[in-house]
Parts: C-alpha cells; sequence; structure tokens
C-alpha cells in the first residue's frame, strides 16, 4: 500500500507574485538550500516541499511558482494550476508580499483570490531588512484584507521567528516527527525530457511537478516522503541533465547550470538514483557520463528505460537484445538491476520501489566473517599447483592472503590484508570481488575492496 506521510502534517503554501523572496523565505524557514533562488522571472514553477520543525511543532511547507492572475502564457497558467492545487487542503496560506515595493495589482488580486479560499492567510512582508523599513512596510501593505501581518527579511532572517510563531498558533499542533524513521533518499536523474516528472508524479500519485515537452521545465528539486510497504522513502525529482555545450548563455543558461549543480547535489545525498534513459533513443554520451558520474559518487542506481510503450513489435527476445546493448554501451557491473516501463502508463513503476528497497538492503548488509574466510580459501585454491607450492620454472612470489574483512557498509567496503600488497595482481582482485558477490549478489551496490599490508 502506499500514501504519502506529509500528509499527517498541516500543509502552509507560500504564495506571491514573481520575485517577491518566496523560495529565499522557503530556504530559510526550512533551513535547506533545495529552491534555487534568482532574480529571473519564474524560477520556481512547481511545488517544492519540506517539513518545517518549531517549538515541538510540525508543518508542511510548500513553495510555488510566481503567480500572475492576470497571464496566458501557457507555462505562466501551468503554475497557476499548480499553485491552485497547492491551496487545496492547506491549514494556511503565507501571503509573501515585496517591501521594497508598492501594493501591485497582481497583490490585489491573489488577496481576492486568498478571500474566497475561507482560510488562514498570514501576509508576510519580505525585504524587510531594518525596523524602520519594518515600520513603513506594516502601514504600505495594511490595505491588504487580512488581519495577519508579519514584516521580515528571509536573507537575513530577522522576523521570520514571529512569522512561525503567527503559523503555528493558526494551525492544528502536530508534534509527530516521522523523520527519526529511517527514510530512503532517492533521486530520479536523467537528460531533459526522459520522462522523470511524468515518472515522479506517477509514484507519489498526484500532479505534484509540471510535466512539459518544454526542455529544462523542471528546475528546483523535488521531493516529497512516500510510504510504501512499511518503508518510507523520499522522492527525488531533478532537473535534466545536458552536456555543458549545450547549455546555452545568458540568464536560461546560468538557471540550467544551477538546476544541474542541485542535481549533482541531490545524487550525492540519495542513497539510491534511478537514472532514467528514453528506450527509442540510442546511449549518448551524456548518458555515459551521467552514469559515470554516479558511479564516481559511489552510489547504488538503477538504471530505469522508460517509454517502453513505444518500442513497436516487441517479441519475448526484445529485452535480451536491449539487455546486450546496454552491457556494451555502460561500463558496469552485471549486478546492476535494469528495468523497463512506462512511467506514463504507469507499466512497472511500482516495482522500481521493490527494487530501490532491495538496493538499499544490500548496500547496508554485513557479510559473515565465515563466508570472507571462504572467500580467501577458495582464491588460494583456485592458483595453479606450481604458484600455489611455489614450484615454477622461474620463481614466483607466494601468494600469501591472510584475512579478508568487512570495514564498513553504504557502500560496502572490504579489506583484503597481505604480507606484499604489490604482489596481489589485478586479476586477482577482480576474483575477489566476483566471490564477494557469489555469497551476496550486492544489486546494483558498487563495492571497494581495499588491499593491504598487515600492520
Amino acid at each position: 500500500m502506499m500514501n504519502q506521510p506529509h500528509n499527517l502534517y498541516p500543509k502552509v503554501v507560500l504564495i506571491g507574485r514573481t520575485n517577491v523572496g518566496k523560495s529565499t523565505l522557503f530556504n530559510r524557514l526550512t533551513d535547506t538550500g533545495r529552491a534555487i533562488v534568482s532574480p529571473h522571472a519564474n524560477t520556481t514553477r512547481d511545488q517544492n516541499q519540506a517539513v518545517v520543525h518549531w517549538q515541538g511543532s510540525s508543518l508542511l511547507l510548500v513553495d510555488t511558482g510566481g503567480l500572475d492572475m492576470a497571464v496566458f502564457d501557457p507555462l505562466d497558467k501551468d503554475i497557476q494550476a499548480q499553485v491552485a492545487k497547492a491551496v487545496k487542503g492547506a491549514a494556511a496560506v503565507i501571503f509573501v508580499v515585496d517591501n521594497q515595493a508598492d501594493v501591485m495589482p497582481q497583490d490585489r488580486d491573489t488577496a481576492k483570490w486568498l478571500q474566497r479560499l475561507k482560510i488562514p492567510v498570514i501576509v508576510c512582508i519580505n525585504k524587510a531588512e531594518s525596523l524602520r523599513t519594518q515600520q513603513a512596510g506594516m502601514a504600505t501593505f495594511a490595505v491588504l484584507p487580512f488581519a495577519d501581518h508579519v514584516a521580515c527579511s528571509a536573507k537575513n532572517g530577522s522576523g521570520t521567528g514571529d512569522l512561525l510563531d503567527l503559523v503555528f498558533s493558526r494551525i492544528p499542533v502536530v508534534a509527530t516527527r516521522i523523520e527519526d524513521q529511517t527514510t530512503i533518499q532517492v533521486a530520479i536523474v536523467g537528460q531533459p525530457n526522459v520522462g522523470k516528472s511524468t515518472l515522479f508524479n506517477g509514484l507519489i500519485g498526484e500532479d505534484l511537478v509540471i510535466v512539459s515537452p518544454l526542455p529544462h521545465t523542471t528546475r528546483d528539486p523535488h521531493d516529497t516522503l512516500l510510504s510504501y510497504n512499511g518503508h518510507l522513502y523520499n522522492l527525488i525529482d531533478t532537473a535534466g541533465m545536458r552536456r555543458k555545450t549545450k547549455v546555452g548563455s545568458g540568464d536560461g543558461g546560468d538557471l540550467e547550470r544551477l538546476s544541474v549543480n542541485q542535481t549533482k547535489a541531490m545524487i550525492a545525498q540519495a542513497d539510491v538514483v534511478l537514472c532514467v534513459i528514453e528506450a527509442q533513443r540510442r546511449i549518448t554520451h551524456q548518458d555515459k557520463a551521467m552514469l559515470d558520474y554516479i558511479k564516481m559518487k559511489g552510489k547504488s542506481f538503477i538504471l530505469v528505460v522508460n517509454k517502453w510503450d513505444l518500442i513497436p513489435n516487441k517479441t519475448a527476445s526484445t529485452i535480451n537484445d536491449y539487455m546486450r546493448y546496454y552491457g556494451h554501451q555502460f561500463d558496469f557491473s552485471t549486478h546492476t538491476p535494469i528495468t523497463f516501463i512506462s512511467a506514463l502508463e504507469k507499466q512497472r513503476t511500482t516495482q522500481l520501489l521493490d527494487i530501490t528497497q532491495r538496493v538499499f538492503d544490500f548496500q547496508n548488509h554485513w557479510m559473515e566473517q565465515a563466508e570472507l574466510d571462504g572467500v580467501v580459501r577458495q582464491v588460494l585454491y583456485r592458483q595453479p599447483k606450481e604458484r600455489r607450492q611455489g614450484y615454477a620454472d622461474k620463481p614466483k612470489r607466494k601468494l600469501d592472503l591472510q584475512s579478508l574483512t568487512q570495514t564498513s557498509i553504504n557502500p560496502p567496503r572490504f579489506l583484503l590484508q597481505t604480507p606484499r600488497p604489490k604482489n596481489v595482481p589485478p586479476a586477482i582482485i577482480h576474483i575477489v570481488e566476483n566471490l564477494i558477490r557469489e555469497h551476496c549478489s550486492y544489486e546494483g551496490v558498487p563495492i571497494y575492496l581495499e588491499v593491504r599490508a598487515k600492520e
């Protein structure tokens, strides 16, 4: 069974026109750098969520895109739809306005719309860095038809404690901290338009992020907690990663580079990475570079082949043909899980969570010492007789493996001790790794073997 534990918390939504500082305030209140902050309009496009804990209580804070009720651009309409969806079931709204500007027509339009919602609205007068500007802002925005006003600065943090005090006084008190449970961090990565956001929305059962044929629609990483079969997952949708030469110049290029840096940060924080590619496209240099980056970070990953429904005339051997092709194109272990899905049709998408759980369990698995002792015996037994006994025509140093132990998990690391580490050839290291995986497959998990002299 699948559900969203975030629903246990009262939802509070940040709303306001473009560039009033909603994302800066979101980062300040949640103590994260998750939302990209930029002076460019419509940097935030989807719902960005995080839990806020304050004075023993908790809420779910939702950042939204800039709201302009009078625009007709298709992307702006998508943002408006996301904002309208975000406020459904909200316990309160933080209406963010800009203290460095006067009351704008968009502010008045938004205020009229919020009045119709019949939920508590707290006006947050942002960019008030001093007592004088705070007092001026309170006077300027007193014309808005709401009783609760707080002046603060998301940039330097002044007044944000007063804002949280007021917000928590207007919503139900919930002290549950589900984050204390083990939560598996799952990052969904891939090139633009491979279906990451469709997969993300399908798994959580809600259109939390905008799906569009326009490249780089997703900019911020978006995450939500999901409970499935008694386990907790934090699913993170990320921006598409393109080659640097494909990233344009100017404002759009700057934002894309910020998005890609955020994606890399999410990969570094993830427990398991879902690397999404398209079934109908050939593997590109960027696909390989992305896998190389994931492996460089030592991350467990699953190769997710999306849009499998678009492959015509499939037979029983079609998947085998694709598996061989990916095996030739990518330099990864045969133990890497590859799954073929259709995010749009929701084919085998739930199965991804089962595989993710299996991979997570493997990366936290400790092997029994008796199994590792057996690996050493097998390696020594497989050596040619003359190598084992030192009877070769040309004298060779005897291969002496003293012990093999596991030193850590996540990722699993092993220590092979020998009097002469330089005498252990790469082929022996490869054999040891294969024998370890015969005892425990470590599906989707990189394992590391260090050869060192016994101290």
